[in-house]
C-alpha cells in the first residue's frame, strides 16, 4: 500500500534471494528430536498453538546457551500461523520471530515477505508488531527491503505504529547506516519532534539520540517551536522518556538570552524528580544552557536551584549514589560554584556506606572545602585516618595532606593529625603520613623541622617505596640540620640493590645534598660506592642516568652543582579533582553527564568501536576526538557528528600543508646522474650528528685524559674510566670547538673531588 511497483520488485527480489539461501541448508537436530516433534504436533493443535510458540520463543532466546532444541528447523511449519485472523496468536508468532531473530537472523528471512504484508494489515496493533519484528532481524542484505516499511510507518495515521516506526529508524541505522542515509529516513523521523503525540516526540527524541551517537554527521538542529514541543511533552511522558527528550535538548543552542532563561525555567520542576537519571539528565541541561546567560545573578539563582537536588541524591542506594558522585565529580571540576550553598555534611560517610562510596565522598568534601568550613572537614577526616578499613583511612590521610596545602590556616591541625597517626604506627595508615609530611615540607619549606624526629622515630614500619623515598627526601633535604643523618641514610644504603627504582633516585639525590652540605669522609665513601653500584648491578637506565649527571655535576665547580642540587624548589600545588582529564575531555563529558563514559572518566571513542559510516553520503571530516583504529567514528561532542568550526580548522590546516615532492624511483634506478650534485660549500661543514653520553657505562673506552683533569673520588669510584669525557661535549662541531669543554676553573682547588 503506497509503494511503487519498483519498490515492491526490488523488495521481494531480495527478499526471495535471501530466503532460498536460508532454507537451502536446514539444521537437523538429532538430540532433542522428540521435543521439537512435539512442538511441532501442537503448532497444529488450535488449543495447543499459543503456548507452544511461547515455548518455542524461550528456547530461541536461550539457543546461544546450548543444551536446548533447535527450534528453526520448525520455522517452515510456524508459518500458518501468520494466516490466522486471531490476533493473540499472531502477536505469540511475532513473539518467536523476534527472539529468533536476536540469535539467527538468517533463518527468519524465511517469514520476510509475510511479515512485510502485515505492515499494511488494517489492524494498527499488528503493523506495529509486524514492524518491531521487521527490523529485528540483524541480517545486513535485507536493510534495504526494511526502508519503505519504516518509511510508511513514520506518516501512518495510529500514534502506537508512528512510535514504533520512529524506534525502527535506530536499528536499521546500527544494522546498515548508509541505507538509512540514502532513504532520507533522518529528516522523517526528526520531523517527528513536531508530532502532537508526546508519545511520538519521545520515542522520535530517543531514536535520534541513539543515531547522533554513532553519525559522522550532524543528525539534529533543533529550533525553538521544536524546543517548546519537546518541552511540552515532558510532563506526560514516562521518567525514560523525560530523560530520552531532556538529551536530546542539548542540541538545541539558544539564540538568546531570553531563549536560554525560558528552557531553564520549565527544566526546573525536573529536578524534584524521583528518578535520578531524571535530575542528572535536567542539571546537565541546566549547566549548558546557563553559559548563555549574561547575569551573575541569574547564574547564581539556577545553580542554587540544582545544589539541593545533587544533595539529595545522596539518600539513593549506594549503587546510584557512586553513580551520581562520578558525575558531581566532573560538574565540579568544569563548574566550581554549583555547590556553592550546599551543606558539606552532606557528603559526610556513613557507618554503612561502601567502600566506594565513602572515597568518592572524600573527594567531594576537599573539592567544597573552603576556609570557612576546612576545620569542620578535617575533624571528619581525622575520624576516618583510624577507620577500619584501611583503603578508606589512607584516603584520608591523602585527603589531609590536600587540605594543609590549599588552605595554610589549617597547616597546625593538619599536622596534629598526622603526627596522631604517626604515633599510633598503624601500617598501612603510617605510610601515607609519611608521604603526607614530605608534601608539607615542599609547600612550607623551614618551618616545621621539629617534628623530623617523630618521623624518623618509625623508620622501621616504613615498607613501601613511596614512603621511603619520602623519608630519604626528608633526610636529604634536612641532612645539614640532621645530626644522624649519614646513619639514617645507611640504612638505606645497605639494600640499595633490592629497592626499586623510585627508592634509588632518591638515595641518589639525598647522597648528593649530604655531600654537598657537609662534605664529610663517610658521605664522599658512601657516594663512591653507590656510583660503583649503580655502575655493577642497577639495570634501570633512570637510575644509571642519575648517576651518571649527578657524576658529572660534582666533577665540576661545586659552587655550580649547589646552585643545582640546592636550588629552592617551587611549593607543591594540588592538582584538580579528576587527575589526568584535560580541557578537551572535560568539555565533552559535561555534555555526557549521566552517560557510562561519564563514569569512567573516558571519551567514547576510548573504550567503544564505531561502526564504519564513510559510505554514507554526506561529508565528513574527522576531528582528531576518535581512535585511529577505525576509519571514522561518531565525534563525542553533544553526542552528534563533527562540529562545523573544527572542520574548517581542519580543511583549513590541510590545505597550508604542502604535499611531499614525488621521488622519481625509476630515474634513480635507470641513471645515477638524474639530478646535479650539490655544489661543494668553502665553508667548514657542522657535523650533523652531536655526540650524545651514552647510559651504559661500560661502553665508553678509557679515556686517561678525563683521570689525570678530575681525579676525585667519585672519579676513582670507576677505576676503568667508562664514563666519556666531559670534553665530547656539545662543543664539538662548532667553528672554533674548545679542546676542554669543562676545563677546571682556579675556584675549584676546594673541591675534594680534584687532587
Amino acid at each position: 500500500r503506497g509503494w511503487s511497483r519498483r519498490a515492491r520488485r526490488a523488495l521481494f527480489g531480495v527478499v526471495g534471494e535471501a530466503s532460498r539461501a536460508a532454507t537451502m541448508a536446514p539444521t537437523i537436530d538429532n538430540e532433542h528430536k522428540g521435543e521439537l516433534a512435539e512442538l511441532k504436533t501442537d503448532l497444529y493443535d488450535p488449543k495447543r498453538t499459543k503456548k507452544a510458540l511461547k515455548k518455542m520463543a524461550l528456547h530461541a532466546s536461550l539457543a546461544g546457551c546450548g543444551g536446548v532444541p533447535n527450534v528453526s528447523v520448525l520455522l517452515p511449519d510456524v508459518m500458518h500461523c501468520l494466516e490466522s485472523n486471531d490476533v493473540e496468536l499472531k502477536k505469540a508468532t511475532y513473539l518467536f520471530f523476534s527472539a529468533l531473530a536476536a540469535t539467527n537472523g538468517d533463518a527468519v528471512t524465511m517469514a520476510f515477505n509475510r511479515i512485510v504484508r502485515d505492515v499494511s494489515d488494517p489492524n494498527p496493533l499488528l503493523r506495529a508488531i509486524a514492524l518491531r519484528t521487521l527490523t529485528s532481524v540483524r541480517v545486513e542484505n535485507m536493510a534495504q527491503g526494511m526502508v519503505e516499511p519504516v518509511r510508511v510507518g513514520l506518516h501512518d495515521a495510529d500514534p502506537f505504529v508512528r512510535k514504533t516506526a520512529a524506534l525502527s529508524v535506530a536499528k536499521v541505522f546500527d544494522l546498515s547506516p548508509e541505507v538509512v542515509e540514502s532513504g532520507n529516513l533522518l529528516a522523517e523521523v526528526t520531523g517527528l519532534l513536531d508530532d502532537a503525540n508526546p508519545h511520538v516526540i519521545a520515542n522520535a527524541a530517543a531514536a535520534l539520540n541513539e543515531v547522533r551517537q554513532r553519525a559522522p554527521f550532524s543528525v539534529l538542529e533543533i529550533k525553538m517551536p521544536t524546543a517548546t514541543k519537546i518541552l511540552a511533552a515532558l510532563n506526560e511522558c514516562t521518567q525514560w522518556n523525560q530523560v530520552s527528550l531532556l538529551d536530546t535538548l542539548i542540541a538545541f543552542t539558544p539564540s538568546s538570552e531570553r531563549e536560554a532563561v525560558t528552557i531553564l525555567e520549565r527544566v526546573v520542576p525536573r529536578l524534584n524528580h524521583s528518578n535520578a537519571s531524571v535530575v542528572m539528565s535536567a542539571i546537565k541541561l541546566m549547566l549548558y544552557h546557563t553559559s548563555f546567560l549574561r547575569s551573575p545573578e541569574a547564574k547564581r539563582s539556577f545553580a542554587a536551584k540544582m545544589a539541593q537536588p545533587l544533595c539529595t541524591l545522596m539518600s539513593l542506594p549506594a549503587d546510584v549514589q557512586w553513580t551520581c558522585l562520578r558525575n558531581l565529580k566532573i560538574i565540579l571540576q568544569k563548574y566550581p560554584n554549583v555547590l556553592q550553598t550546599a551543606d558539606v555534611k552532606t557528603f559526610f560517610c556513613k557507618y554503612n556506606d561502601p567502600t566506594f562510596v565513602k572515597a568518592e565522598k572524600i573527594d567531594i568534601m576537599i573539592a567544597l572545602a573552603t576556609p570557612e568550613n576546612v576545620h569542620q572537614i578535617l575533624s571528619e577526616l581525622k575520624e576516618y585516618c583510624h577507620d577500619v578499613d584501611g583503603e578508606i583511612a589512607r584516603k584520608a590521610m591523602q585527603a589531609v595532606s590536600v587540605c594543609a596545602i590549599n588552605f595554610e590556616c589549617c597547616v597546625d591541625y593538619c599536622i596534629k593529625i598526622v603526627l596522631g597517626v604517626i604515633q599510633d604506627k598503624v601500617p598501612l595508615v603510617l605510610q601515607e603520613a609519611v608521604v603526607a609530611v614530605q608534601t608539607v615540607f615542599r609547600r612550607y619549606p623551614d618551618r616545621y623541622e621539629s617534628i623530623i624526629s617523630e618521623v624518623c622515630s618509625s623508620l622501621e614500619e616504613v615498607s613501601e617505596p613511596g614512603a621511603k623515598a619520602a623519608i630519604i627526601w626528608i633526610i636529604g633535604e634536612y641532612s645539614d640540620r640532621i645530626e644522624a643523618a649519614e646513619e639514617i641514610l645507611e640504612i638505606f644504603f645497605e639494600s640499595y640493590k633490592d629497592e626499586e627504582s623510585q627508592v634509588q633516585l632518591a638515595l641518589l639525590t639525598a647522597l648528593s645534598k649530604l655531600y654537598l652540605n657537609v662534605e664529610s669522609d663517610t658521605s664522599v665513601d658512601m657516594l663512591q660506592q653507590l656510583l660503583a653500584q649503580t655502575n655493577e648491578s642497577v639495570d634501570d637506565p633512570d637510575v644509571r642516568e642519575r648517576a651518571l649527571f649527578y657524576w658529572r655535576l660534582l666533577a665540576g665547580d661545586l659552587d655550580v652543582a649547589r646552585e643545582v642540587v640546592l636550588a629552592p624548589k617551587p611549593p607543591i600545588e594540588s592538582g584538580d579533582i579528576v587527575e589526568g582529564m584535560g580541557e578537551e575531555v572535560e568539555r565533552i563529558l559535561s555534555k555526557r553527564i549521566a552517560f557510562v563514559s561519564s563514569v569512567l572518566f573516558k571519551r567514547p571513542s576510548d573504550f567503544v568501536t564505531y561502526k564504519n559510516l564513510y559510505a554514507c553520503g554526506k561529508d565528513f571530516m574527522d576531528t582528531g576526538e576518535l581512535e585511529t583504529r577505525t576509519p571514522v567514528g561518531a565525534a563525542e561532542e553533544n553526542g552528534n557528528g563533527a562540529h562545523e568550526v573544527e572542520e574548517k580548522a581542519a580543511a583549513a590546516a590541510a590545505a597550508k600543508t604542502p604535499e611531499p615532492p614525488m621521488v622519481d624511483l625509476l630515474g634513480d634506478l635507470m641513471s645515477l646522474e638524474v639530478s646535479p650534485a650539490p655544489p661543494v660549500s668553502t665553508h667548514p661543514q657542522v657535523p650533523t650528528e652531536v655526540p650524545v653520553f651514552p647510559s651504559d657505562f661500560s661502553s665508553t673506552p678509557p679515556l686517561a685524559a678525563t683521570k689525570d683533569i678530575f681525579s676525585s673520588p667519585v672519579m676513582q669510584a670507576f677505576p676503568d674510566a667508562s664514563f666519556p669525557a666531559p670534553s665530547q661535549g656539545l662543543a664539538q662541531g662548532f667553528d672554533e670547538p674548545s679542546p676542554q669543554a669543562f676545563a677546571p676553573k682556579p675556584s675549584q682547588s676546594n673541591n675534594p673531588f680534584f687532587d
